[in-house]
């Protein structure tokens, strides 16, 4: 059975997924990267992945054209000497003004996901020749791309002092970022970050205020009617979980320090106090991967509790072990939830009241994500705790 090797951008997910089913419904070993974050272990997973396939697909789309990594793994793919099955998957690509090998090659159009066009593909994977033998020595690895928003970050998150030069390059950098367009979504997150900084110039925050008023603006005029009527029932007031400044109902994010108060979808509150990371995973493995968690948290120290929760999701409670939990509170826990849809397994995590699992069968949202325990996250954080283990699932669905 031919390997094959998928090549994508994360902004493509959705179709990829129906792609990855049809390919796998005709048979295909299909291999993909099955997270969204980084590192020199997930690169050198994927060059590893590489190497061993005998077909690289890439799906093509604006998103992985402009992809660092993607990118990198064309040109990897192309020294090893590996058959490449360009796939279409949306508009936006100029087929005609595509770079060698890209050019040689006939390229397969999927827009419509039609099977007619799935079958050309799955007929181009099986007639593709096998796979030469691997060059000796191989080529040069190439780096472990860091994509620019990355990079932005980490400028923002640097304990060292930003002078006020630096401050007005940075926000201008994002801006420019925006218009480039990349996620409004991500952009926001830079501008709170920003705003968060203990030596930021009154100036530069005032910037920053209209900056994230405006993305509020733009978001607002994209909402559809529906989805904002869906936010008034939700509650006549929203509360910042970060600041508690009461802010006008409907309204998406903060006007005194820009936290976001609701998720695009409507259904939930979200402010500093949570975090949220998507993974690509099959549904038959999310209960194992729940499990490796349980268990990798009891061996670090945590006591643990699982529950479903009312939007067919399963819910983790951890509170640590020991003195430490007189530091947030006895009744503080963190909230670890994960939601499946497709191939695409959502987790969340923030702070909130440990529940009485023989008192609660299914727990409510309401319940789940109380505006008043943000203070406790802030010392979830200061553990680390969230990204340890966004990390620690990584690296479970990476070994699969």
């Amino acid at each position: 059975m031919k390997k094959v090797f998928l090549s994508y951008s994360r902004h493509n997910a959705e179709v990829v997924t129906k792609l990855i089913h049809d390919l796998r419904a005709a048979g295909i070993d299909i291999w993909y990267d099955q997270t969204l974050t980084g590192g020199q272990r997930w690169w050198d997973n994927i060059l590893e992945n590489i190497a061993n396939c005998d077909v690289f697909i890439l799906a093509l789309s604006p998103e992985s054209w402009q992809s660092e990594a993607c990118k990198s793994e064309l040109q990897y793919v192309s020294k090893l000497g590996k058959t490449i099955l360009p796939v279409l998957i949306s508009d936006g690509i100029n087929i005609n003004l595509l770079p060698a090998p890209l050019n040689q090659i006939q390229i397969t159009d999927c827009r419509r996901g039609d099977s007619e066009s799935v079958l050309s593909l799955i007929k181009s994977v099986y007639s593709a020749s096998a796979a030469p033998p691997l060059p000796d020595p191989l080529p040069a690895p190439p780096p472990v791309p860091v994509s620019y928003l990355s990079t932005l970050k980490e400028r923002i998150d640097s304990r060292e002092p930003m002078t006020s030069q630096n401050q007005i390059t940075l926000l201008f950098e994002i801006q420019e970022e925006l218009r480039a367009g990349r996620s409004p979504v991500e952009i926001r997150e830079l501008l709170v970050e920003l705003k968060r900084r203990d030596d930021l110039l009154a100036k530069i925050a005032t910037q920053v205020d209209v900056a994230l008023n405006s993305l509020e603006q733009n978001v607002s005029m994209q909402q559809p009617d529906a989805t904002m009527s869906k936010v008034s029932l939700v509650a006549e007031h929203m509360f910042c979980p970060k600041c508690g400044r009461q802010a006008a109902k409907g309204q998406k994010f903060c006007p005194n320090c820009g936290t976001m108060l609701a998720e695009q979808d409507g259904e939930i509150a979200q402010g500093s106090g949570k975090k949220t990371r998507k993974f690509i995973c099959p549904p038959k493995q999310t209960s194992t991967v729940i499990g490796d968690v349980k268990g990798w948290l009891d061996s670090e120290g945590f006591d643990s509790q699982q529950m479903k929760t009312e939007n067919g999701g399963e819910l983790l409670q951890i509170k640590k072990r020991g003195g430490w939990r007189d530091f947030v509170g006895m009744a503080t826990s963190l909230n670890i939830v994960f939601h499946q849809s497709g191939d695409t397994l959502t987790v969340q995590i923030g702070s909130g009241k440990w529940v009485d699992k023989a008192a609660v069968g299914t727990v409510s949202l309401f319940i789940l994500w109380p505006l008043a325990i943000t203070a406790g996250f802030g010392a979830w954080e200061q553990m680390k705790m969230p990204e340890k283990i966004f990390d620690y699932i990584g690296s479970r669905l990476h070994s699969k």
